[in-house]
């Protein structure tokens, strides 16, 4: 080496070290960014499901209500019961029209009953409209334990009465009343194993559709067959046990 040649940069341990980290690195940013787009797309398919779903059990449970309001105001107490009850029926957990249009059904009965017994067969006919809204509407159970013992209390009741102004006594125990009230607090409908299964078999439905898309599917939305076929496939069973539960619900 003479005195007029240049001196080798010595090389630069740091850069090695630099680029390393960033080819690192890439991958793990590129996995978050896929995440972040399958929580976005699971977000929006739940949220195209759910709200038109509640959308109309809104606008529905809503139009009832205002159906009711008018047969009241023409005096039509048995087009407020039926339409109310209708009301009551349009339920989801987040709305409270339901609730509402129980609770008014409840008023009706009671101030029907208190009117004596020629109003009888009004109390009767909205305290059994209570009585189906719940029954109609639960899942694992009734919404409103309460007034459905409330309701059953009131129809035992006025059975009772009826019996005794007609002379007669359907059960045979001598007391109406509590025969009627018996038979009421039984639960009917499905089989409540069946029921829970039925409900468990849609909710993971719901998950195994969400685990096709999240990970089935690429970022690019093309398959990726291994997995796409086991979420594919427990989907499809799931959907299968669903349906199979709730066609022999009753046993």
């Amino acid at each position: 080496m003479t005195a007029h040649e240049p001196l080798a940069e010595a090389p630069d341990p740091g850069a090695d070290d630099g680029a390393a980290q960033e080819s690192a690195v890439a991958p793990t940013v590129g996995r978050g960014r896929r995440w972040r787009r399958r929580v976005v797309v699971t977000l929006l398919l739940t949220v195209l499901v759910l709200v038109p779903l509640c959308g109309r059990v809104a606008f529905e449970g809503h139009a009832e209500l205002e159906r009711a309001d008018e047969a009241a105001s023409a005096g039509d107490v048995d087009g407020e019961i039926l339409h109310l009850g209708r009301a009551a029926r349009w339920r989801a957990p987040v709305l409270a029209h339901d609730e509402t249009a129980r609770d008014r059904l409840m008023v009706i009965g009671r101030e029907a009953e208190a009117e004596g017994v020629d109003r009888d067969h009004v109390a009767l006919a909205a305290y059994r409209e209570v009585r189906r809204a719940l029954l109609a509407t639960r899942t694992f159970s009734v919404s409103d334990p309460d007034q459905l013992q409330e309701a059953n209390a009131a129809i035992a009741r006025l059975m009772a009465a009826q019996e005794e102004r007609f002379g007669t006594d359907v059960g045979g125990g001598g007391d109406p009343e509590a025969w009627h009230l018996e038979r009421l607090s039984e639960m009917p409908g499905p089989v409540p194993w069946r029921a829970s299964v039925a409900a468990l078999a849609f909710v993971l439905w719901l998950g195994a559709t969400v685990g096709f898309v999240t990970r089935g599917l690429d970022a690019a939305g093309r398959l990726r067959p291994k997995a796409a076929v086991r979420w594919g496939v427990a989907s499809l069973v799931l959907l299968l046990t669903w349906a199979w539960m709730l066609a022999s619900v009753r046993g």
